[in-house]
């Protein structure tokens, strides 16, 4: 049972670190930064953990015999997720003409355009919900592990 709670705490986890890019996609979308320089949307890539006996440095300093690690076992045994990496997305900005900005270009090709980040608002709320949605999915899991665990212990109370 250790284990569907580890897989659960890891997903909720990942989509917590998700949910927190949204935001901050959200809260950078249509607004020039003072350096001149662009927002970049991101997104977290997400990938299978690996299990703890497999990242070790010497798995032999330790009393193994006892310890059974997700996917130790059988290779096929999920271990949960992990955030892999965050990426930032290529997309050229989106130029908005406002030469009287104190942000617009002074000189160059974009002479008195902003330079204004390419997010679209519409699609974070779609991943945003994507994530909140795969979030109670394990919370979901994990209060059906924890009623399992409680019903098992009232069996063994009751033998």
């Amino acid at each position: 049972m250790a284990d569907l709670y580890d897989i659960a705490s890891s997903g909720m986890a990942a989509q917590r670190v998700q949910m927190d890019l949204i935001a901050e996609n959200l809260a950078n979308a249509g607004i020039p930064r003072a350096d001149g320089t662009v927002f970049r949307a991101k997104t977290a890539l997400l990938s299978e953990a690996s299990p703890f006996s497999s990242v070790m440095s010497d798995p032999s300093e330790l009393d193994l015999a006892d310890l059974r690690f997700a996917g130790e076992d059988d290779p096929a045994t999920p271990s949960g997720v992990e955030v892999a990496s965050v990426v930032e997305r290529s997309e050229d900005p989106v130029y908005r003409y406002d030469p009287k900005n104190p942000y617009a270009a002074r000189t160059g090709l974009h002479k008195g355009y902003i330079a204004m980040p390419e997010v679209d608002p519409i699609e974070q709320m779609v991943s945003l919900v994507s994530a909140g949605r795969a979030y109670d999915a394990n919370v979901s899991m994990l209060e059906a592990a924890k009623q399992m665990d409680l019903e098992a212990a009232d069996i063994d109370r009751l033998t």
